[in-house]
């Protein structure tokens, strides 16, 4: 990868050399007024620039990626939802920072500067004020003030920090995804996992200082989003210390390391719930029956998925992309029955799924003997054109993809049963990852496959295939509402029509990784029928 080189910022002292021919005081005038007129710039050593900044081939920069998860998360700011404990303002909020400070993002770290450093050889600066509405933390204090008026932290000052951390971490994780993995992420696929991992982190850190501070009785469902945050920002640390010290990634090292953090992890754990974790999660367990259903049925499945995996490696009888659809039934089969019965469960499951596939992709990049290898071979029926560069993200891709509503969703999903008018509202976008990914993308690539004879311009999707995986979705919801689990209007049926049609065009047309991009498109409408 060849990257901008680094460059010493221009400080304000940068006209110095031509300002000491003149009087010392002249020198001093120039110097203070270029120290009261410069902002800071974005906290990086090295600006990524279009021009030299290596992204995934064969993708364009994607850049409407940003918009996506600050409208899944604007149903936040709903009346609707104004019932829900802890008030889920604060979320969508920062997700309209993140959104805002990614478009920032490409502006100041993406695009080629040619035309920034001729205007600055002529001498032309922006206005002192133009220049602080567009400095990148300027998000910041317009959140944190919006924070203070519609949510439970009353102070600015006890906000600014939340959110200049949330600022902060999308610019170091996207800058560091990019120049660590080169290849493996288009702009907007960069962007958009920076600003999921800003958001989680920060929304996690908030939730844990707020239990310390402010403790009070936990309900099972606000237990289990403690502990996911609790596992989150473990997790971050982890990852980040791994990262920034060198000697951590040594096998002899790594593992013990691995432990400590463990330890760590269930000890914090246990002092927020207030019980210790292997109790709890004992007893999470045998909350009800049909957690123990669950989980028998996602082991048969397990089972199945393995079993097919290595016939057909032996065999050689799939190709590679009917193996990898096969994986969308299986996890369709797992999510639709978790959501219908126990949506708080299968949150808790599929978190810890998916930091354990990437750990297992730590482990894989970083060849930690004696499991990287066996790891290499297991990931290998996932690959497909998009996975290039160090990293393999398909089976992550598309169990965070299917994941995303159930960790978007403002209510905490303990709620309500199955049954109940607010349940039989929400299993509709809870399913919007199912629906858009495990059915739409499948039951497209099948019948594009068979019946597909026009293909959309540019591309080897067939208008068939589309047209397949639109019906495929109208079908599934409508036996949801036959069941009774759903609820939709006439109205409701028009814009899921129309949504699961954009949905199609999007999956045929699009070259970002669909299996991201489809459920947060299709849960945004979705949370508004």
């Amino acid at each position: 990868m060849v990257h901008g080189e680094a460059k010493a910022p221009a400080g304000p002292m940068g006209g110095a050399s031509n300002a000491s021919t003149g009087s010392g005081s002249q020198g001093m005038k120039h110097s203070l007024k270029a120290a009261l007129t410069t902002l800071p710039t974005l906290p990086v050593a090295d600006p990524l620039h279009l021009s030299c900044l290596n992204t995934r081939s064969g993708a364009s920069t994607g850049v409407w990626l940003v918009v996506l998860v600050p409208l899944a998360c604007l149903p936040g700011l709903y009346n609707t939802y104004r019932h829900c404990h802890p008030l889920p303002h604060l979320q969508a909020l920062l997700a309209i920072q993140v959104g805002v400070c990614g478009a920032h993002l490409y502006q100041e770290m993406c695009l080629a500067n040619g035309q920034k450093m001729a205007k600055k050889e002529e001498g032309q600066q922006k206005p002192p004020l133009l220049r602080f509405l567009t400095h990148p933390y300027t998000p910041s204090l317009a959140t944190s003030i919006a924070i203070s008026l519609l949510t439970d932290i009353p102070d600015p000052v006890l906000a600014l920090p939340l959110t200049l951390l949330c600022s902060w971490l999308l610019f170091r994780v996207t800058h560091w995804l990019f120049t660590t993995f080169p290849g493996s992420f288009s702009l907007g696929e960069g962007a958009i996992m920076g600003q999921s991992v800003a958001l989680a982190v920060t929304c996690s850190l908030h939730g844990i200082i707020s239990r310390i501070l402010w403790p009070q009785k936990l309900s099972h469902a606000h237990e289990i989003s403690l502990f996911i945050q609790t596992a989150i920002v473990v997790m971050s640390v982890m990852v980040g210390t791994i990262y920034s010290v060198p000697m951590l990634r040594v096998p002899r090292m790594f593992l013990p390391y691995l432990c400590v953090c463990g330890v760590v992890g269930v000890g914090l754990a246990s002092l927020l719930l207030g019980e210790w974790v292997p109790l709890w999660l004992w007893e999470l367990l045998n909350f009800s029956p049909a957690r123990l259903f669950l989980l028998g049925w996602w082991f048969l499945l397990t089972l199945f998925a393995v079993s097919i995996t290595t016939w057909a490696r032996r065999k050689n009888h799939l190709p590679t992309t009917v193996l990898r659809k096969v994986y969308h039934v299986v996890i369709t089969l797992v999510f639709i029955p978790g959501v219908l019965l126990e949506p708080s469960f299968l949150l808790l499951a599929a978190t810890a799924a998916t930091m354990a596939c990437l750990l297992l992709e730590v482990v894989r990049v970083e060849k930690i003997p004696p499991f990287a290898e066996v790891i290499s071979q297991a990931f290998t029926p996932f690959l497909d054109e998009k996975d290039e560069g160090l990293l393999v993200l398909s089976h992550i891709y598309l169990l965070a993809g299917v994941s995303s509503p159930l960790w978007l969703t403002p209510c905490p999903l303990g709620e309500a049963k199955v049954g109940e008018a607010w349940q039989a509202n929400a299993v509709l976008p809870l399913l919007a990852g199912v629906l858009a990914v495990g059915i739409g993308d499948t039951a497209a690539s099948v019948g594009g496959t068979y019946l597909g004879q026009r293909r959309w311009s540019g591309t080897k999707k067939t208008v068939e295939g589309s047209l397949c995986g639109m019906v495929a979705q109208l079908v599934v919801v409508g036996v949801l509402v036959g069941a009774g689990l759903v609820h939709l209007s006439l109205g409701g049926w028009g814009r899921l029509l129309v949504s699961a049609a954009l949905v199609a065009v999007v999956e045929a047309l699009t070259d970002q990784v669909d299996n991201i991009v489809l459920p947060l498109m299709l849960y945004t409408p979705l949370m508004d029928l």
